[in-house]
This record gives structure tokens, C-alpha cells and sequence, in this order.
């Protein structure tokens, strides 16, 4: 469905270092709560660095795959978080206590969710094992703004708005950390991972089928192996391995867990790497050679609404749900489009929509985004009571969402409660990484919430995390 592209040789070849890569075993020297603040600490370095992708439906998409997986892994004493970056290159990176970076690239060019999984199990199989943390160990030379470049440039390989100031920095540095890599912490991470896909019922071989496609695509991306596989354990061996290790146990039967939409999250993040025309041509050419592509519909009337034509987002929209009106995702995007176009009546109509169909499918779980924009068109209508209690389920559902934060401030605000308003502007620019803005309103929220509250008590512990004097 969506176009391959040519990766080149320094990015499947970091690709494959980084993400099937670990270094030797060393003894324990970082405590898990130092890698805690460490992995903390170069989070804020990447802020500076790499184009955050906030949309709430592919950022629910990989929480519900990553948390699957991580509730295989046993007992841990990371918080795992999984956070999607805007970068063409099929790429993902953990780093210490439990962040695991993907890019869209990596969720377009996967063919299933199956895949997605086997990726994200490798890596939490890498935190888990410490792998990460033990290589940054043995590469105290690197200061945090060096790591945070590397991973960077790892991530975002040849396309991004961080590549091409660190990508010579973090090519030598990737180098010298990659050449120390060894079989044993690459064959632990496999065989982990594949376990934890297993019992979270997933395709095991989605790994290895997506492992295959990464090397194929390296060996026709320039006249041999890169330089970095010829002195890495051979990939075609560690597929091999894992291959055998699945036909030595008991094969894990279908129907494997999927969500049954992943088109349409494909759909979404090549509309969110891609500058709007690019996408339109794409999927106007899916509708051509196949005018019943509902999917292909779903990503055109996003691409319209990127670009602003909202007329065509709608009709695209609606032409797709004329071949599937059970759709829930159309459903939602197109009350989302007549919002934004300011029809507000109809907006709210196809938004309750969704909402019944969730409830007719006996789906225990709501649909946070129709939930918000539900919110906000009350929020434009005036009722901020009917608001309110919608942008709070939001927040209960995906506490670290930022614009549900930036709605709640507003809401709070024009309801006179000054402190809550103020304390949601402190979330809001704190995940927007704008820490200055975030300090400014966590302070001001002090003047007016209540001592002894939950929200004073957090303000002031946000105050002292982002380095200011509570009151």
C-alpha cells in the first residue's frame, strides 16, 4: 500500500547496530535509579532534536502494543514509555529506564502489526536486560548532549530536521559503540523478545519476517554488506537461530492479537512524515487503481485536512463511509473535519456516533479522541460544564496527551479557577518541553490552589523537578 523507499547504506546499517545491537557483558556499575535519571536526562536532550509526533490515535496504538508486551516481561523497576518521532527511516532505539523511541517510518513500512510487536518486544527485551544501559557504561566519554545526538541521528537517518546536524557526529560515535557489540547479548534480546511477543499473542515470526525485509533492503542499497555487518554477527545467522528456536517449542496458533485497523495507522503516520501532496498523489493513486479502498479514502481525507482543504477532507470522508458506514475511524475523522470547519451541529452528531458504535460493540473501552473533540465543540458552544468532565475522562485515559491539557488550562480558566488553570498550562508546556512557560504557570497556580491539594502538591514537585523554589 505505501511506497518503498530507498534507505541508505549509514542508515539500515545504524539501524541494525542499534536496534538488534547490545555491547558485552560488563559487571553492574549503574544502579537502576541512575538510569532512571540518566534515561531522563537525555529525553530532555532529544526534545531538543527530533519532531515529536502528539496524534492520540497512533500514540494509543503503540502504548497498547509496548504495554502488551512489557506485562510479559516480568517484574521491572522501569516506567516503560514509548514515544513516536516524525522521521521517514524505519527505525526504533530504547534508552536507560524503559524509553523506547519508534518512527513513523518504522510503522509504515511494517506490513502488520505483528511486526510492530516483534520490534518493540526486541527492545524491551534490551531494557530489561540492561543492554543499553551497560553500553552508555562502557562510553563514559560521551557526554549527555553526545547521546542524545546519536540517538537522534540513529533515529531520524536521512530525513528530519536533527539528521543533518548530527549525523557526522553521531555516524563516528555509533561506529565505535556498534564494533562492540556481541553475538551473546544479540542472541538474549532475540530469544527474550520472541518470548514476550508469544505470550502476549502475537506472531512470533513477525520479528524475523521484518528482520528479513531490513537486510534484503540492505544489500540492494549499495554494492556490498556495509562495514558495520561484515564485522557484526551475521544477521542471516541470528534469523536462522530464532528460526530454529521456534520449531524446538510448541508453535503458537492463530488468530494472532491485532487491532484490525492497521492500514489505517499506517495511513496516519505517512500522512504525518510526508508534506500534504505528497500524501494526496499516494493515496489518489490507491483510490485509482482501486475505487472501493476504503483505507485508501481514510488517508486522502487526512491528507486534505493536513493541507488545510477542509471542503476535500469532508467529501473524501464521507465518500469513504458511503462503502463502510460502520467505520468508526472515518466516523471520528469526519466529526473531527467538521469541527475544525466550524459545522458544529454536525461534528458533534458524527462524534456521538462513534461513541454509540463503540457502545454497540460491547467495546469496554471509549474513544478518547471523539471524547475530546466532543469536549470541544462544547468548549466552542460555551458549555464548559459540558466540557469539563469530557476532557477530564481524556486525561484519566491518556494522562500524557498534551493537547487535552492545553484545553482543560482553557476550560478552567474561563470557569474563574485560576489555579487549575494555571497548574494544566504547567502540564501542558512541560510535555511541550517548553520548561520556562511550564515553571511560569506552576508558579502562579500556587498563589491560588488550595494547600493540601493533589494538584498544589504536584505543582510544587514539578517545580522542584524543573530546577525552581516552590512556595
Amino acid at each position: 500500500m505505501f511506497p518503498r523507499k530507498k534507505i541508505s547504506i549509514w542508515v539500515i546499517s545504524l539501524f541494525l547496530c542499534f536496534l538488534f545491537g547490545s555491547p558485552a557483558r560488563v559487571l553492574w556499575a549503574m544502579t537502576t535509579e541512575e538510569e532512571k535519571k540518566l534515561g531522563k536526562k537525555i529525553l530532555l536532550e532529544m526534545e531538543k532534536r527530533v519532531d515529536w509526533v502528539r496524534d492520540l490515535t497512533l500514540q494509543t496504538f503503540i502504548n497498547r502494543v509496548g504495554h502488551s508486551l512489557v506485562a510479559q516481561a516480568g517484574p521491572t523497576p522501569f516506567e516503560f514509555k514509548f514515544y513516536l518521532i516524525n522521521g521517514t527511516d524505519p527505525n526504533a532505539y530504547a534508552i536507560p529506564g524503559g524509553h523506547i523511541f519508534l518512527t513513523t517510518g518504522l510503522l509504515v513500512s511494517t506490513e502488520n502489526e505483528q511486526e510492530v510487536a516483534g520490534v518493540i518486544s526486541h527492545e524491551i527485551a534490551h531494557v530489561m536486560a540492561r543492554h543499553v544501559a551497560q553500553m552508555i557504561e562502557r562510553s563514559k566519554r560521551l557526554n549527555i548532549a553526545s547521546m542524545a545526538a546519536i540517538i537522534a541521528g540513529v533515529l531520524l537517518g536521512g530525513g528530519g530536521k536533527a539528521s543533518e546536524a548530527v549525523a557526522t557526529t553521531a555516524m563516528a560515535a555509533a561506529e565505535a559503540l556498534a564494533l562492540k557489540y556481541t553475538r551473546e547479548m544479540e542472541v538474549e534480546a532475540d530469544q527474550n523478545g520472541l518470548q514476550y511477543a508469544i505470550k502476549a499473542g502475537y506472531d512470533p515470526n513477525g520479528l524475523i519476517t521484518f528482520m528479513n525485509k531490513i537486510y534484503k533492503l540492505s544489500l540492494t542499497s549499495g554494492p556490498r554488506i556495509p562495514t558495520y555487518l561484515s564485522t557484526h554477527p551475521a544477521i542471516e545467522d541470528r534469523i536462522s537461530l530464532m528460526e530454529n528456536l521456534l520449531q524446538t517449542r510448541p508453535r503458537p496458533a492463530a488468530p494472532f492479537k491485532t487491532s484490525g485497523t492497521y492500514r489505517k495507522i499506517q495511513a496516519k503516520a505517512f500522512v504525518e512524515e510526508r508534506e500534504p501532496h505528497v500524501a494526496i498523489n499516494h493515496f489518489q493513486s490507491l483510490i485509482d487503481s482501486g475505487p472501493q479502498n476504503v483505507d485508501a479514502y481514510y488517508g486522502l481525507g487526512l491528507a486534505y485536512r493536513k493541507m488545510g482543504r477542509l471542503d476535500k477532507s469532508i467529501e473524501a470522508f464521507q465518500y469513504g463511509r458511503s462503502l463502510a458506514l460502520d467505520d468508526r475511524d472515518l466516523l471520528r475523522e469526519l466529526g473531527i473535519a467538521y469541527f475544525l470547519s466550524g459545522t458544529l451541529d454536525q461534528a458533534v452528531k458524527n462524534l456521538e456516533a462513534v461513541q454509540s458504535l463503540f457502545r454497540d460493540s460491547g467495546d469496554r473501552d471509549e474513544d478518547l479522541l471523539s471524547l475530546y473533540y466532543l469536549g470541544r465543540c462544547n468548549q466552542e458552544k460555551g458549555d464548559f460544564t459540558q466540557a469539563l468532565p469530557l476532557f477530564l475522562k481524556v486525561k484519566k485515559g491518556h494522562p500524557e496527551w498534551i493537547d487535552v491539557h492545553h484545553s482543560l488550562g482553557s476550560v478552567y480558566g474561563r470557569m474563574g479557577q485560576k489555579g487549575l488553570s494555571h497548574f494544566y498550562f504547567g502540564k501542558y508546556f512541560k510535555l511541550r518541553g517548553e520548561h520556562k512557560n511550564a515553571l511560569l504557570h506552576y508558579r502562579t497556580s500556587l498563589d491560588w490552589l488550595e494547600r493540601g491539594s493533589p494538584e498544589r502538591e504536584e505543582a510544587q514537585r514539578e517545580i522542584k523537578e524543573l530546577g525552581g523554589t516552590g512556595k
